[in-house]
């Protein structure tokens, strides 16, 4: 995301729903449709820009954000992560630039 000053948060997270082309993962922080974040597999240590491509319900406290991944990455998700706690942000899963105030 361009802006005059960037900021990253980082949000350890879980994904809901993985596939191919992205995940549906839960997010304590703001993002927006159409925002590049980076996901990371926390066993792999394997990195993905992603776009927000859908913001759904929330979930105890978090909301339910649709990525999808720039190039599609068949094994990004293996069966073991799948069921496992992912990191969304910074230094271990979806760095999310904050917003300008």
């Amino acid at each position: 995301m361009q802006g005059g000053t960037k900021q990253t948060i980082e949000e350890e997270t879980h994904t809901i729903i993985v596939n191919d082309h992205g995940a549906l993962i839960l997010l304590a922080s703001a993002v927006t449709v159409n925002q590049i974040i980076r996901i990371e597999n926390r066993d792999t240590k394997e990195e993905l820009l992603s776009r927000v491509t859908s913001m759904g319900q929330n979930f105890m406290g978090k909301s339910q954000v649709g990525v999808e991944f720039i190039y599609p990455a068949p094994a990004f998700w293996d069966g073991a992560t799948v069921a496992k706690h992912v990191k969304s942000a910074a230094q271990n899963a979806a760095k999310i630039p904050a917003k300008n105030p």
